[in-house]
């Protein structure tokens, strides 16, 4: 772990062209940069329109928008500078390698930034706990509504503070037994009983019991339900996913074949959410390549939980491998379709008038209400390490209480030792939940996840 005094820069905008980039800087002192960069000190926490010089290069003054926070109220509780610039990547490179020399002429010192050193700073000013840093890194990496729900509420704090909280009263508890073996020799000094002792542990447990059983794996927010569109080439697929998802997704066509790659998209259905998949038509293939991608479409198929099978008047629905998977039939083009040619056994939908969508959604959302990932309520989802350092606290209040079952109507507690060494490991899993306790090689690896510049 390199020293929080060494002055750091890092692009931290996405990859790629955009309207503007941003580049973030901090160091315990940032007065003589800012001397050197801008005819007159940014005002604080002002977002200000300034020529910087020497950057992109040395020699030239680029426009940028520039923001600094002053130490110690900062993520980083210490000086933070943001330059906001043209959302070219060979410009920002060029000015991140200019902001490198001269941070080192007028700071001694500079380096670019590792992954998550941002947030890990943040860490160890103590800024936020470690359930927070997790639910930046999460926000940064989500892909549905439902991971961006969950990391909103690690980054609130809730599951850190309900740590805190449990803590504080397992550290006050652990604290009376060990002042029991600290005044053995004193019969007069009883500091717990093993009966208020329990009774403590039980609430502790029950407390624990509630967090695992109302809180879900992250993993179970990655699997989002796949619905699958089936049919021949050029029978709306991607069309109907557009219309699904409210936007173009897919590159709709009227020449057969536009969809050559698997195309997979959130999509919401009122409190849940399901992942809906455009993929090939299927024909007979024509080539090496339309074999690969009829494979990759069949494959998609088999991972399907829902499968929507679509046809229009010309082209008869085609048969399924799996029949074990649930269908709904849909004749697509009924803006253009007679009447008499409608399929009574199929959803008739137009993505170009709207016809049926709203009822196909429905459908759906029926067909998946037990398996589609909820955003509603304020369920927290729980990482691995959450949850192995949850269960490992549970396991040892579980095992402190079974110590304690043989004395619970005793006035003085046998086994002190043994017992404080279990409520200590208890303490020890749920201060890690929260950073507290945490050995450097866990903080280590949680911050070796996130993105440059966070």
């Amino acid at each position: 772990m390199r020293s929080c005094d060494d002055p750091i820069l890092a692009v931290s905008s996405p990859p790629g062209r955009a309207s503007r980039g941003l580049i973030r800087i901090t160091a315990p002192d940032l007065t003589p940069l800012l001397e050197h960069l801008f005819e007159q000190t940014p005002p604080p926490r002002h977002l200000t329109p300034l020529k910087a010089r020497g950057l992109p290069s040395p020699g030239l003054s680029l426009p940028t928008l520039s923001l600094y926070f002053p130490a110690p109220n900062t993520f980083t509780a210490a000086d933070l500078l943001e330059l906001q610039l043209p959302g070219n990547p060979a410009l920002l490179h060029r000015a991140c390698e200019s902001l490198l020399t001269i941070m080192r002429q007028r700071l001694g010192e500079a380096r670019y930034a590792e992954p998550g050193e941002f947030t890990q700073r943040a860490f160890l000013a103590g800024r936020i706990d470690l359930t927070r840093a997790e639910g930046i890194s999460a926000t940064v990496s989500a892909v549905s509504d439902a991971q961006l729900e969950a990391a909103r509420l690690l980054r609130t704090g809730k599951l850190g503070q309900w740590a805190v909280d449990l803590v504080e009263a397992l550290a006050q508890h652990l604290a009376l037994v060990e002042a029991g073996i600290d005044f053995v020799d004193q019969d007069d000094v009883v500091a717990i009983t093993p009966g208020k002792l329990d009774e403590a542990l039980g609430g502790i447990e029950s407390q624990l019991r509630q967090m695992l059983a109302r809180s879900r794996s992250w993993a179970a927010l990655e699997a989002l339900p796949w619905v699958v569109l089936v049919g021949e080439p050029n029978v709306g697929k991607s069309t109907l996913l557009n219309a699904l998802l409210g936007h173009d997704r897919a590159v709709a066509s009227d020449q057969p074949g536009t969809t050559r790659d698997i195309l997979a998209e959130p999509m919401k259905l009122g409190d849940g959410e399901v992942m809906l998949v455009d993929v090939a038509g299927l024909d007979e293939p024509a080539g090496a390549l339309d074999a690969s991608m009829q494979s990759a479409a069949r494959d998609a198929i088999a991972r399907a939980e829902l499968i929507l099978q679509l046809h229009d008047y010309e082209h008869p629905p085609i048969p399924l491998i799996d029949d074990a998977t649930p269908v709904i039939q849909v004749q697509t083009k009924c803006d253009v379709t007679a009447g008499s040619l409608r399929d009574p056994g199929s959803l008739h939908i137009s993505a170009v008038t709207g016809e049926g969508l709203d009822t196909l959604r429905d459908r759906i959302a029926e067909a998946l209400s037990d398996r589609a990932v909820t955003l509603a309520g304020q369920m927290l989802a729980l990482q691995p390490r959450h949850h192995d350092e949850l269960t490992a606290a549970l396991d040892a209040i579980i095992a402190a209480r079974h110590m304690l079952v043989d004395q619970l109507d005793s006035d003085s507690l046998a086994d002190m030792e043994l017992v404080a060494a279990v409520l200590r490991q208890g303490l020890d899993h749920l201060g890690a939940l929260g950073g507290q306790m945490s050995p450097d090689d866990v903080i280590g690896r949680i911050f070796a996840t996130f993105c440059i510049g966070k």
